[in-house]
């Protein structure tokens, strides 16, 4: 019943279809090529950002570290609300909510990961590498080494935050499209550093956003009976 409340909704519908199609023109039609040649070009014809300081040590490790930090601290806070539940139900579900999108968004990305199979720009021959670029729905040669750039990994660490736009909706509703902003614009800025390293294609980030988007709508439908304003606005 979840599932399928999941996928009735027209918004959502609507964006798989938008996905779709940025797919085929970002693969299919070149468009990620096209703007890993644009940013190559900008660097000199060489990865330039792949190890600065701004790029690597800053928005990657940085970042990250940070974001360990964020994720126990929402993690902390949800334990002491669902300690306080029946004095705190809502947040207490929200909470709840928010940490388990986060930790899905997380999983799911970095578990894709492995089991795609798709090279990094930098792994690339028309980027410095020594492979030919493979379409996402061709077969891999098997003589190819195998690679783990798809989805984006390190631009979940921003885009798994559009949760909160779910959580505010909840708890101080006036904030929940500045929770998806915060969201958005963090994973754009690790996602832009990463293609800037050569780490990742544009298409690489859209997918990840998407499947944040998803992981947080379905678990605030999992916590909440009530549909969220997403689902109301567009059913």
């Amino acid at each position: 019943m979840l599932v399928r409340q999941f996928f009735s909704n027209r918004a959502l519908l609507g964006l798989l279809v938008a996905y779709a199609t940025l797919m085929w023109m970002l693969d299919y039609a070149g468009g990620d090529v096209w703007f890993a040649h644009f940013l190559y070009s900008l660097e000199g014809q060489q990865w330039l950002l792949r190890d600065h300081w701004l790029t690597q040590t800053v928005l990657h490790e940085g970042a990250r570290s940070l974001n360990y930090i964020l994720v126990l601290a929402v993690l902390l806070t949800t334990l002491y609300y669902g300690l306080q539940a029946t004095r705190y139900p809502t947040k207490a579900r929200a909470y709840a909510a928010l940490s388990l999108s986060l930790a899905t968004s997380f999983f799911i990305v970095a578990y894709l990961k492995t089991i795609t199979n798709v090279a990094c720009p930098w792994d690339l021959l028309a980027f410095g590498g020594s492979e030919p670029y493979i379409h996402y729905l061709q077969i891999k040669p098997s003589f190819l080494p195998y690679h783990r750039c798809f989805p984006a990994g390190h631009a979940s660490v921003g885009f798994a935050w559009v949760a909160l736009y779910f959580f505010f909706e909840k708890t101080a509703p006036t904030w929940r499209y500045s929770g998806l902003a915060l969201g958005l614009v963090a994973g754009s800025v690790l996602g832009m550093a990463q293609q800037l390293r050569g780490a990742h294609f544009l298409s690489h980030d859209l997918t990840t956003l998407l499947l944040c988007l998803g992981c947080a709508r379905f678990c605030f439908m999992l916590f909440f009976k009530t549909e969220t304003s997403w689902v109301a606005h567009s059913s």
